[in-house]
């Protein structure tokens, strides 16, 4: 049974991947021979790992209102030390309407639903600083360079444990106290017990976020040797 593909829906946006068919036709069209060159990767992705090709293919970008195509973007490949590089591109008469912003946002959020992905890169050419606004506008900060020029990358939010177990702690002390006849003692109690566990997940969490920036920039640096 065929894999159903996902789509994604912002506002005025509807994304989703490109079939091969689809991918050869830009091939065929595109007048640009880096354009070809990249198509052409991507294509071979999708074929070579069926699997995972949403993280290959071209994601075409339509209009929600009347179906138009306004341009397509997509990742370079699965994840790679918890990492996904994005790439995007908007037709130029969509330009300056904010289209590439609202996908690419809805776009790394889709990817860190997914496992195993933590961070999402971009790399720039230097001088496009449009490129790099959409970037900055989608949270993604400097993050030295790459082959291209500028990168950049966007981290998925840490899983606030204090909250999620200071909730349970008091739902457990509620239940706790009024069984013991005293609400207020078990309110106290499973608030402690959940601050107590949410304040030693956080941090657990936080240690292990570092070490896996450190263990991306080391890899990043070993990359940049070769």
């Amino acid at each position: 049974m065929k894999k159903k593909e996902p789509e994604i829906k912002t506002k005025r946006i509807l994304i989703q991947p490109m079939s091969d068919q689809e991918i050869e036709n830009l091939i065929e069209t595109s007048e640009s021979g880096e354009l070809r060159a990249a198509y052409g990767e991507m294509l071979s992705g999708c074929k070579r790992d069926p699997e995972n090709r949403v993280w290959y293919a071209p994601w075409r970008m339509t209009l929600k209102s009347d179906g138009t195509y306004i341009g397509d973007l997509g990742f370079k490949g699965t994840a790679h030390e918890y990492a996904v590089e994005i790439g995007y591109g908007v037709l130029s008469e969509y330009e300056g309407k904010g289209y590439t912003t609202e996908a690419v946002q809805a776009m790394t959020q889709w990817a860190f639903g997914n496992s195993g992905v933590i961070f999402v890169e971009a790399e720039t050419e230097p001088d496009n600083k449009a490129s790099q606004r959409v970037l900055e506008k989608c949270g993604f900060i400097p993050d030295g360079e790459g082959k291209e020029g500028p990168r950049f990358v966007l981290e998925s939010p840490l899983t606030n444990w204090m909250t999620i177990y200071m909730l349970f702690g008091l739902s457990i002390g509620t239940a706790f106290g009024s069984s013991a006849g005293s609400t207020g003692i078990g309110l106290s109690l499973g608030l402690c017990i959940g601050m107590c566990i949410g304040a030693a997940l956080d941090s657990s969490a936080k240690k292990e976020r570092q070490k896996l920036w450190e263990r991306r920039r080391n890899v990043g640096k070993k990359e940049k040797q070769s």
